[in-house]
């Protein structure tokens, strides 16, 4: 409930006394399990963030038989099917820079922990180091978000998010990898 509140009107909007309101109980029961805003926000990332990881491959010990693209396609997919499951308004967090510096902070912190296991594996592929390998795990990130938002939006279908994403992201690793 609290996801599709963010999804469509914003995480502004995420009050205890409107999110009970939208679910149909009362304010004690959302308290009874998120104390506060923080806390309730917090909730939707860190759900996002357990669905995702079912979800998304395991890159730490990478399959060798498995080629970038098809690891690309399998992130992108479980994105999607995290946001399929989940709503967008976690994914939305996760993209989250705006005014409120603690919701700024917990979303930039999931994405620290979502980019996390790609590092080794993007230093071992292009030969940067760790400054680089962050860097480029950034840019494919914002790119994921955007063309995501996008799909969200109902602008791409989800074979044309997969397919821009998996060129962005190929794009982005054959330059550094020649």
């Amino acid at each position: 409930m609290t996801s599709d509140i963010i999804a469509t009107d914003g995480v502004d909007n995420v009050r205890i006394p409107y999110v009970a309101a939208a679910a149909g109980v009362t304010r004690p029961v959302v308290y009874k399990f998120f104390p506060n805003r923080h806390e309730l926000i917090k909730g939707v990332l860190e759900d996002f963030r357990e669905d995702y990881s079912r979800r998304v491959p395991n890159v730490e010990t990478p399959d060798e038989s498995v080629d970038i693209a098809t690891t690309a396609r399998a992130f992108i997919d479980a994105a999607c099917d995290t946001i399929d499951a989940r709503g967008s308004g976690g994914w939305q967090l996760l993209r989250s820079v705006g005014p409120d510096q603690e919701i700024a902070a917990i979303s930039k912190e999931f994405r620290r922990q979502l980019v996390q296991p790609w590092l080794g594996p993007l230093r071992t592929l292009t030969g940067v180091g760790e400054a680089e390998a962050l860097a480029l795990a950034d840019v494919m990130i914002t790119g994921a978000g955007e063309i995501l938002q996008r799909w969200i939006e109902g602008e791409f279908s989800r074979e044309q998010v997969a397919t821009l994403l998996g060129r962005i992201i190929l794009a982005v690793l054959i330059e550094f990898t020649e």
